[in-house]
């Protein structure tokens, strides 16, 4: 029995976005200078190319051109992808900012909430009690009105001696005894 070994292979680091980031635009510097650089030696070959009569020297200079034509539209792809590259951090970076200003405008809006019920409960309350008091007022002034009659009745009576007199009488006491009653509370 044969066992195979396999390289073992690297975990790959986990980089962040801003060293990603850094690490694209450097890239994006290299691939600038190399673009540069075979853009140069391309010319060079075109002009040469063009002095050149011989057909073996020239188709060799062809190939050569076309290579390094290929070789620049790859460099010119690698361009494009970084700076694609570049754009999608730089738009996930103002998503992540819109992200956190809404959190905050939530956390906010959360807080005038509680605020508000918090306002509305204290509101109610008073208004309750507000309601109790007039309700209290009313029996006390249609108690008061009452009282009021009965010391109409208090002070008109007359001294004549009758069956209605006896009942003024003690409707009369009744009214002192509440009169004290009211008065001692």
């Amino acid at each position: 029995m044969s066992t195979m070994v396999y390289p073992r292979e690297e975990r790959l680091e986990k980089l962040t976005q801003d060293e990603i980031i850094s690490s694209t635009k450097l890239v994006i510097q290299g691939l600038e200078a190399l673009k540069s650089e075979h853009n140069s030696i391309l010319q060079s070959l075109l002009e040469t190319i063009q002095c050149l009569k011989k057909d073996e020297e020239a188709s060799l200079v062809h190939e050569k051109s076309s290579l390094l034509r290929k070789s620049v539209e790859m460099i010119e792809l690698g361009l494009g992808e970084a700076q694609v590259m570049m754009a999608l951090s730089n738009h996930l970076n103002a998503v992540e900012s819109e992200k956190q200003k809404l959190r905050a405008q939530v956390r906010r809006l959360c807080q005038e909430n509680q605020w508000l019920r918090d306002e509305l409960a204290n509101t109610q309350h008073k208004v309750q009690k507000s309601e109790q008091s007039v309700a209290q007022l009313e029996e006390e002034k249609k108690h008061l009105e009452f009282m009021n009659q009965l010391k109409k009745y208090d002070d008109g009576a007359t001294p004549e001696v009758s069956p209605h007199n006896d009942m003024h009488r003690d409707v009369s006491l009744s009214v002192r005894q509440l009169k004290r009653l009211r008065e001692s509370k």
